[in-house]
C-alpha cells in the first residue's frame, strides 16, 4: 500500500510540474484527450476561428508574389460540406477521406464565415486536429491546409494529411510547429477528388457554381456575390425576364457526357488560366500539360 501511494504521489507531482513548465498550455492535454475539438466557434477579431485545441481557421496575408484572390465570397454550407466530404488522400496503396464527417461539420461554419470576411489579400489557413480511426491510434493527428478563391474555383492546398504531432509534443513539452500548404512549395500530401482539377498532387481546384451561395446565412449576407465562374456573365437578352440572377447563371443540364476531347480541352483551358495567374510555375504547367495530352 505504501509503495502504491508513493507512486501515485509521484505521478501527481509530475503532472503539476508539467503544468508549471508550460502555463500557456494549461488545458493542452485535457483538450487533446477529449478529441481536441470543441462545439464552440470563436472569432474575437474576425480573423481567427477557434474550433478546439489545435483546431482553428484563420486569415493570414496571402503568399508573397501571388495574384490577389477573388474574395470575399459567400459559400453554401451544403456545397462546402459535400466538397470536403469527398476529398480523399493516398495512404499507401489505399485512399482515405481527408476529414471525418463530424470534423467537416465543425469546419464548414468557420470556413463560411472566414471566406465572407476575407479580402483579396487574405489566405485562409486550416488546422484540424482529431482522433482518426484510419491511423489506428488514439492520439489526435492534424490536417494542415491553405485555401483561397482563384480562377473561379476554391483552391485547396494540403501540406499534412496526417501530422502525428502529439507524441513529439508530449516528449519535448514544446508546442508543435505546423506547416501549411503553399503555392510555390509542394507538400507531401497526395489528394484525390473526382469533381476537382488536380493542379498538383497536394493541390485541388474545387469547382464553384452559381448555386454555391444558395443558402448563405444572414450573418454573411454583407459579402459580395459569389465568384461562381471566372467572371459573372449577365443573363443573355433572350433569357426570360422572370429568371433570377442565380438561375440565369446556371448552365443548362447537358444532354450527354462531353467527349474525351472536350474534357481534355476544358482541363487545358483551366490549366493555362492557373498558369497565367501565376498560381503554378512554368515547370508545373508544362509537366501537367504533357500529362493531360498523353490521354488523347
Amino acid at each position: 500500500m505504501k509503495l502504491a501511494a508513493t507512486r501515485l504521489a509521484a505521478m501527481l507531482l509530475g503532472g503539476l510540474c508539467l503544468g508549471a513548465a508550460a502555463p500557456a498550455h494549461a488545458d493542452l492535454f485535457g483538450g487533446l484527450f477529449d478529441g481536441g475539438r470543441s462545439s464552440k466557434t470563436s472569432s474575437p477579431d474576425q480573423r481567427n476561428w477557434v474550433l478546439g485545441e489545435f483546431s482553428s481557421i484563420r486569415l493570414v496575408p496571402r503568399e508573397a508574389g501571388s495574384a490577389p484572390n477573388q474574395q470575399p465570397v459567400q459559400l453554401s454550407r451544403d456545397w462546402l460540406r459535400q466538397q470536403l466530404d469527398q476529398v480523399r488522400f493516398a495512404a499507401g496503396r489505399i485512399e482515405e477521406p481527408l476529414f471525418s464527417r463530424s470534423e467537416v461539420g465543425d469546419l464548414v461554419e468557420a470556413l463560411v464565415q472566414a471566406f465572407a470576411t476575407a479580402g483579396p489579400d487574405d489566405d485562409v489557413l486550416l488546422l484540424s486536429s482529431a482522433r482518426r480511426s484510419d491511423t489506428g491510434q488514439v492520439v489526435p493527428v492534424a490536417v494542415t491546409a491553405r485555401l483561397f478563391v482563384q480562377a473561379g474555383r476554391l483552391q485547396l492546398i494540403v501540406h499534412d494529411a496526417r501530422y502525428e504531432f502529439y507524441n513529439q509534443m508530449r516528449g519535448t513539452h514544446q508546442p508543435p510547429q505546423f506547416t501549411y500548404g503553399s503555392r510555390t512549395s509542394p507538400g507531401p500530401a497526395s489528394l484525390r477528388d473526382p469533381s476537382a482539377i488536380s493542379v498538383r498532387a497536394d493541390w485541388l481546384a474545387l469547382p464553384l457554381t452559381a448555386a454555391t451561395a444558395a443558402n448563405a446565412s444572414p450573418a454573411t449576407s454583407a459579402a459580395p456575390a459569389l465568384v461562381a465562374t471566372p467572371a459573372q456573365t449577365p443573363a443573355p437578352a433572350a433569357a426570360p425576364a422572370a429568371a433570377s440572377p442565380v438561375e440565369a447563371q446556371v448552365p443548362a443540364r447537358p444532354q450527354s457526357q462531353p467527349s474525351m476531347g472536350e474534357q481534355i480541352e476544358q482541363r487545358l483551358t483551366v490549366l493555362k488560366r492557373l498558369h497565367d495567374r501565376g498560381l503554378i510555375t512554368d515547370q508545373e504547367y508544362e509537366q501537367k500539360r504533357k500529362e493531360i495530352l498523353q490521354q488523347l
